[in-house]
Order: structure tokens, then C-alpha cells, then sequence
């Protein structure tokens, strides 16, 4: 139900409509949340240890689904598990074009699930529902939790990161080093500092500093949550921000 990364099949699929990067020169893969999910999944310390002793602890049975995801490009490890966010089932083609289809049901699924795909089905067949507005739910192993943007992700991750590589940094500083702009104004060239203006710069300041720390933080609290949850095969998912 969501873009997979973008490769040659893509092109022959309803994915194939342009997707916004992350950032500029972004390879086109990481517009996937799935990318996400895996470069995520490597920020998580338990699973890493798991993956260190070839999946043996306490996430054994997450490794037994996703494997070593520190061996190999994210390409690589997506052509062994992309089966694992595949939609169980599915809308075949129209048969003897007379408008019919054919619908695979997962019986082990719940009744109201099932019931709201055929209802769907059924509306988009009368025209009473426009074409891609989907009640649909996910029948993948490990379905997306929620849609965020490759954007945001990169950010959240990018914070994260540094904090790794600079733990004693200020939220201000980690904020700065990540690329968030500060709505500063100019001191005066003068040097005053006990002019009413000078007063108002400063408190003005001391406010754009206070909103890019703030910023940080949500990132990186986020940004816990996300190793977090992705750690119980969800992701992403944070619901305190």
C-alpha cells in the first residue's frame, strides 16, 4: 500500500508518479518510508547486538524476519525481504472484461477488515468512491504505521546522528550543525546593548534560540521513539512528541 523504493519495475506500476527526495541529491530509494525503516532499525543497539551474535538475543525473533541489516546495502537487503510489507491480499484483474474481480481473502483476518476492503471494492465499482481513496486495511506482515515524509525522517535521523557524535553539544549547537535557521536579528553595529532596541534584539534572540533547542529536542525525542518502536516492528511510530 506504500511506494516501495523506486528501481526499473517501478516504472510499470500505479508507483511510478514522481516523489519528493529527502534532500537534494538524495538517492531515489530514500523517498521510501521502507528505506527509513531500515536505516532506522540500525540506529537500535539491542538489535544491533542481536545482529553481533548472528541473532541470537533479546530480539532473536525480529532477526528471524529481518536479518543482519548491517550486512549490505539497503538494496540488498530489500531484494531479500521486501515480501515482508506485501499486501497478503489482493485485487486480481478483470476477467472476460466484464467489470468482474477477483478477491483473495485471508479468513484468519478480522470479519470488519474484510468487510470494509469489499465495501470499498464495491463503492469504487458504482463511482460512489473516486479512485484512490482507500478504506483498505494493510494486510502486510508489517504494515506502515503511519505516513511521514522522507523529509522529516532524514531531519529526525540527521539529529540523532549527531547527538551520537557530539553528546556534550547544546540542543542550540546540534540544531545549528543539522542545518535549522535561527530567525536572528543584527546587533547594533554600534554596540549598544542598554538601548530599549538592544533590549529587543536580545529578547527576540533569546526567543529564536530557545525555538531551535526546542525543535532539537522534539527530534530527538521522536527520533527515540522511532529506534524504539521500529525495535517491535512498528515504524514509524511516536506518539509523544
Amino acid at each position: 500500500m506504500t511506494a516501495p523504493p523506486n528501481h526499473a519495475g517501478i516504472a510499470y506500476t500505479r508507483f511510478k508518479g514522481q516523489r519528493n527526495l529527502p534532500y537534494k541529491e538524495a538517492e531515489p530509494y530514500k523517498s521510501s518510508l521502507y528505506y527509513w525503516w531500515w536505516a532506522f532499525l540500525r540506529r537500535n543497539k539491542q538489535y544491533r547486538n542481536t545482529c553481533g551474535k548472528f541473532g541470537a538475543g533479546k530480539m532473536a525473533h525480529l532477526y528471524r524476519d529481518f536479518g543482519d541489516v548491517f550486512d549490505g546495502t539497503f538494496l540488498e537487503w530489500w531484494d531479500d525481504h521486501q515480501s515482508l510489507f506485501a499486501e497478503q491480499s489482493f485485487v486480481g484483474e478483470h476477467n472476460d472484461n466484464h467489470g468482474k474481480l477477483t478477491y483473495q481473502i485471508d479468513p484468519s483476518r478480522p470479519l470488519h477488515h474484510i468487510q470494509e476492503e469489499v465495501k470499498a471494492l464495491h463503492m469504487r465499482a458504482q463511482a460512489i468512491m473516486p479512485a484512490g481513496r482507500s478504506t483498505v486495511t494493510s494486510t502486510a506482515q508489517y504494515p506502515i504505521y503511519t505516513n511521514v515524509s522522507a523529509h522529516t525522517l532524514h531531519r529526525v535521523i540527521s539529529v540523532w546522528d549527531l547527538k551520537q557524535t557530539h553528546p556534550t553539544d547544546s540542543a542550540y549547537d546540534l540544531g545549528i550543525l543539522a542545518g535549522l535557521r535561527p530567525n536572528l536579528m543584527s546587533l547594533s553595529k554600534y554596540g549598544a546593548t542598554r538601548t530599549s532596541k538592544a533590549l529587543e534584539i536580545e529578547r527576540h534572540n533569546k526567543r529564536a534560540r530557545i525555538s531551535i533547542s526546542n525543535q532539537t529536542n522534539r527530534y530527538l525525542r521522536t527520533a527515540e521513539q522511532y529506534i524504539h518502536n521500529v525495535g517491535h516492528g512498528e515504524f514509524p511510530k511516536a506518539l509523544r512528541r
